[in-house]
């Protein structure tokens, strides 16, 4: 069976604030945060509906919480489509089955959060980022957590291949496919790792370049421990001056 996309793109100018703070932070040679959940998978619904954008948001939580807080907890194709239909108006019919609006699930998130179990997962803010800046990119995911991504897709990725590449010809063409959304939160010095249809998926760095739509860091509470660091060192109030610095 062929996945379903699902991302309505609209560009967003990439936020210098925060391009300024991930430059002066130090940028590990790799980082693997998907390894600290499990991978069955589970499309959450991604599969048969066009929600990508909701279920990276949901695997953006599910890497959070199991890094920040050892939550085992999984998302469901239940909770999946359920967002869908707040963040899409989708009304369970396939006319209305078209995906979801990048600027408005942003909002969204921002201002409502997501229900997470018994809880909301706190988001104070979603940031746009510029996806082909490296050094950036891999700081984000580092010290931020996972960056949600979006891929002008090929249509010779619908094959599903292990690892997304640049491809020539005319179904190499980014676009030829469509836009999608995946969950980023994870990298080495070859390929940015992808979690999408519940699969861990490896996309080289030339391939970023080549057909990223745009990225946007999520900034949350939940990353950041009691003692007001986020996993890898980031202090809160750093982050607290940057969030205001973008509010304003």
């Amino acid at each position: 069976m062929t996945p379903r996309l699902g991302l309505i793109h609209h560009p967003r100018l990439a936020s210098r604030r925060i391009g300024a703070l991930l430059g002066d932070l130090a940028v590990p040679r790799a980082c693997d945060w998907i390894s600290r959940i499990k991978l069955d998978g589970n499309a959450l619904g991604n599969d048969l509906h066009a929600n990508c954008v909701p279920c990276g948001a949901l695997r953006s939580i599910q890497i959070m919480r199991a890094v920040a807080a050892g939550d085992a907890r999984k998302p469901t194709a239940e909770h999946a489509l359920a967002l869908y239909r707040v963040w899409a108006a989708w009304d369970g019919t396939d006319a209305k089955d078209i995906g979801t609006d990048s600027d408005y699930a942003a909002m969204r998130w921002a201002t409502d959060g997501v229900p997470w179990g018994d809880q909301w997962e706190d988001v104070p803010a979603i940031v746009p980022m510029d996806p082909t800046n490296v050094a950036h990119f891999k700081a984000a995911i580092a010290h931020l957590g996972p960056v949600q991504l979006d891929l002008n897709m090929p249509q010779a990725w619908e094959q599903s291949p292990t690892t997304w590449t640049i491809v020539s010809g005319s179904w190499g063409q980014p676009g030829s496919w469509g836009p999608h959304r995946v969950c980023a939160a994870g990298y080495d010095q070859m390929c940015l790792y992808v979690v999408t249809w519940g699969k861990r998926m490896g996309v080289t760095w030339p391939a970023v370049a080549q057909y990223a739509l745009g990225a946007e860091a999520v900034l949350s509470r939940s990353w950041l421990d009691d003692a007001g660091r986020s996993p890898s060192g980031l202090e809160l109030a750093d982050l607290t001056r940057e969030l205001r610095a973008v509010a304003a």
